[in-house]
């Protein structure tokens, strides 16, 4: 039970009342008596107002929440009593996700309910708690507020996983996608994959004839083959001391791993053999690749909770690592960035190693802001075009280290490329479809 304002007020005017009585021994008394009117009030006013019994409160929300994007929450206040309210709540959500909404205030009708929705905004990905739900509402007469705490039974615990509005969008896009339909006809030719006979033409390879067949009909027949569809992935994601740091409202590696989860649904819609593996030093998650869209979620389980670690990288041994453990040719997709000279050289050396026996790609996040410090200009307070001397020295050093910054990062995408390592350098908010794009025009041109 707390104090209404109207309290407040009331007990202002009493003191106002003794302060007068100093001056006069009459306001005394009628200051006492006003002081054990507004005492009879208070309690008049207390078995007026409703109990709190009569109030219950549901939460709904999902058990898993995508980090970076809008989650709704959904409260339901029922008042089982026979007085309208006016209530004030405030739900315990998770102190560690931010909110658009803190509390309530609203007309709660008597006999029935009302919703009440709010947005959550995670940024970290983790199990949350929620807590009660705080309802306060206003006294019959105004003069208190009462109070109750209570504590839903359902979705008590949240999970924040990577981004899955994304993960259901991109699946859509998948299953209606014209690219998909091109991709499953059968490419007669050259492959790997037996796909018919058919009788010797001129042009034909001598070495496609089957003999058994021929002999068979009494005439030439070869065979055909269909381009190898179902090839093998491996999609390898850095979570060195790099990627912790944040860029356009998000981890570097939520960004990477957003990216990654993308990819390893369209591999796995695709009938691709998908593998999955994070490291930093050492290996942190290493998913065996397997087929089918049900493999999608022991890869969501498995990186559900790791975290960036503030180490150096152990490019050359984790990408060997991951290499010999790929059974034939692979498509390696690395997500990482290249903003430190000395990694990059590590990063380099790793990556070509890969090269003749696998296909490597080589997957990096741009930062608009360096590009837009590179590229600033600076004005004259007149409008006039700016002499360089009245340049300030702190925007040159800033405008210096973002252009060796960048064409140190070109520099290293062209030796990549120089290598016959694939390369993709896009903005986190674009990565993901980029990337998509990427492997399904690697796919099309059968470059496994």
């Amino acid at each position: 039970m707390i104090a209404a304002k109207n309290t407040y007020i009331l007990l202002i005017a009493i003191a106002a009342v003794f302060i007068l009585s100093q001056v006069q021994p009459f306001f005394r008394t009628l200051g006492l008596a006003l002081d054990f009117a507004v005492l009879v009030l208070v309690i008049i006013d207390f078995q007026l107002t409703q109990r709190p019994f009569f109030l219950s409160a549901e939460r709904d929300v999902a058990d898993r929440l995508s980090i970076g994007r809008t989650n709704e929450v959904v409260l339901k206040i029922f008042n089982n009593g026979s007085m309208p309210l006016k209530c004030r709540v405030k739900d315990e959500y998770p102190p560690q996700l931010t909110t658009d909404v803190r509390e309530f205030d609203f007309e709660l009708p008597s006999n029935g309910f009302s919703v009440l929705k709010y947005a959550l905004f995670p940024n970290r990905r983790g199990a949350y708690e929620f807590g009660a739900i705080n309802i306060r509402y206003r006294s019959f007469l105004g003069l208190l507020w009462r109070q109750v705490k209570i504590k839903p039974e359902a979705n008590k615990t949240v999970r924040v996983f990577s981004d899955l509005k994304a993960l259901y969008d991109l699946s859509i896009k998948l299953s209606r996608s014209s690219e998909l339909g091109e991709l499953h006809q059968r490419k007669r030719g050259q492959g790997t994959d037996f796909a018919s006979l058919k009788e010797y033409t001129v042009g034909d390879d001598a070495k496609a004839i089957d003999w058994n067949a021929t002999a068979r009909r009494d005439r030439p027949v070869v065979r055909t083959y269909e381009a190898e569809q179902e090839q093998r992935l491996c999609i390898l994601v850095d979570a060195g001391r790099m990627m912790a740091s944040d860029l356009e409202g998000l981890t570097r590696f939520d960004h990477a791993l957003n990216a990654a989860l993308c990819l390893a649904l369209t591999g796995l819609s695709h009938n691709d053999q998908v593998g999955m593996g994070i490291f930093a030093d050492r290996p942190l998650v290493n998913l065996p690749a397997r087929r089918g869209k049900g493999y999608l979620k022991n890869i969501l389980e498995a990186c559900f909770d790791v975290e960036p670690r503030m180490v150096e990288p152990d490019y050359a041994g984790v990408l060997s690592y991951f290499a010999s453990a790929q059974k034939g040719r692979a498509l390696i997709v690395l997500l990482t960035d290249l903003t430190d000279p000395t990694g990059s050289q590590a990063l380099l050396a790793g990556l070509a190693s890969l090269a003749p026996r696998h296909l490597p790609f080589c997957v990096t996040l741009k930062d608009r802001q360096i590009n837009r410090i590179a590229n600033i200009t600076t004005a004259t307070t007149d409008g006039s075009t700016p002499d360089a001397k009245l340049v300030s020295l702190e925007q040159t050093y800033q405008r210096a280290v973002a252009t060796d910054l960048l064409s140190q990062r070109e520099l290293a995408l062209s030796v990549l490329q120089r290598r016959g390592c694939l390369v993709l350098d896009c903005p986190p908010q674009e990565l993901s479809d980029k990337l998509v794009e990427a492997y399904l025009e690697v796919k099309t041109r059968a470059r496994l």
